[in-house]
């Protein structure tokens, strides 16, 4: 099949919308293209930079069996613009015309004469719908396909666009149980925003205890914001491993996120000068060699969000994926597998300090077999029900039911 997958917020290097899906898809014989946004001319690197190469000003170009298709993008900028954006879309589809666009994107969308439309977000699923009804018009049958990688409001523009999609793919079984509430009769995928299984290199590291010549190592992986990670938690957490005579270390293979580029560039000063962390983007293929050197993951979110509190991100397999137990602290999904599993520790508060995570840290500094035994079930209860591998056999399962459906 032909299938068009669609993104405006998202970089076209996105992980799972091009590094797990799109290439998953490709592999699997489909012709796959994928809608880019370029902002001033330039595509977006993963970590959002822009991209200033040839490929930027191409009209198409592959990339690892995927058909890339750029095109200038306009940003919702404001909650004002996005509501007057949302109002604007669910005119135009209530009344049966195509009457409202934001940018380019629609026309791309009807030129790609796609089988799918496989649509990222919300304002992109309404580029999907109103391209399955130009098709529709023209005597073709195209399926829309919504992956919502997050608990999205139901505004009435969703409920609209609801109506018009075949099939709804999102990150965790609670998420799915939500959206199954809100739009019964919309079969739904779950797929986790899981990594294939790395082959850990070398022995486990195991020594007979930790010391200052040889830390505990802590990772965190991506975005560093103060509702994810929180730079002043880590810092504080590691105050108090070091004021209870413990030695760790931090491993932060991500990158700080503000708005304030002053306040921004403070942080990542203060993250940087201090010896016990180490601090530094790494590409998205280059991960596994980073969490073979770590000993436990970090995962801090604030659980005042819906979203954050079901969520399952990519941090959190990465590190299972590489048998590394993670502790987190009081999130649904998140202690769900974790306590399924015994893959790691969750600080039995949601809104959990520093000092609630230090404890359950040097639990596991104290207890070296425990540590052990949790890393082992990470790694079984990625090879057995998480790992992109089994991930992408859901895919291909409703790539085919879509198929067969005509």
């Amino acid at each position: 099949m032909r299938i068009c997958k669609l993104i405006r917020r998202h970089s076209f290097l996105d992980v799972r919308v091009f590094q797990k899906e799109a290439k998953s898809l490709a592999a699997l014989g489909h012709d796959v293209c994928l809608l880019a946004p370029k902002y001033n001319g330039a595509l977006l690197n993963i970590n959002k930079a822009p991209i200033r190469d040839t490929r930027s000003a191409s009209p198409s170009f592959g990339e690892d069996g995927v058909t890339v298709i750029p095109y200038e993008a306009k940003r919702i900028a404001s909650i004002y613009h996005k509501t007057n954006v949302e109002k604007a879309m669910l005119r135009s589809l209530q009344n049966g015309t195509e009457g409202y666009q934001l940018d380019g994107l629609l026309a791309k969308a009807r030129d790609a004469q796609a089988d799918v439309y496989h649509a990222h977000e919300p304002e992109t699923l309404y580029e999907a719908v109103q391209a399955k009804r130009f098709l529709r018009n023209q005597g073709r049958n195209a399926r829309v396909v919504f992956d919502a990688h997050e608990l999205e409001n139901d505004t009435p523009l969703l409920r609209e666009l609801m109506k018009d999609t075949d099939w709804l793919i999102t990150v965790s079984d609670s998420i799915a149980a939500i959206y199954a509430k809100r739009y019964p009769g919309i079969p739904i995928t779950v797929i986790y925003n899981s990594p294939r299984l790395l082959q850990l290199s070398g022995e486990p590291r195991q020594p007979d205890g930790f010391s200052e010549e040889r830390p505990m190592i802590i990772g965190y992986e991506g975005m560093l914001t103060k509702e994810k990670g929180d730079p002043g938690r880590i810092i504080a957490l590691l105050d108090s491993l070091t004021q209870a005579g413990l030695h760790a270390r931090f491993k932060i293979a991500g990158q700080v996120h503000h708005p304030a580029p002053a306040e921004k560039a403070k942080i990542e000063k203060r993250l940087r000068s201090d010896p016990r962390i180490d601090y530094a983007w790494v590409d998205y293929d280059k991960l596994g060699d980073q969490w073979n050197q770590v000993d436990v993951g970090y995962i801090y979110f604030d659980l005042s969000s819906k979203n954050r509190l079901y969520a399952l991100p990519n941090k959190f397999f990465s590190l299972l994926g590489s048998g590394v137990p993670v502790v987190v602290n009081e999130s649904a999904a998140m202690s769900h597998v974790i306590r399924e599993h015994e893959c790691g520790l969750v600080v039995g508060s949601k809104n959990a300090s520093a000092a609630d995570f230090a404890q359950q840290l040097a639990k596991l500094y104290n207890d070296r077999e425990l540590l052990a035994a949790m890393g082992r079930n990470a790694r079984a209860a990625m090879s057995d029900v998480y790992c992109w591998e089994k991930m992408e056999q859901r895919l291909a399962a409703m790539y085919q039911e879509l198929e067969r459906q005509g």
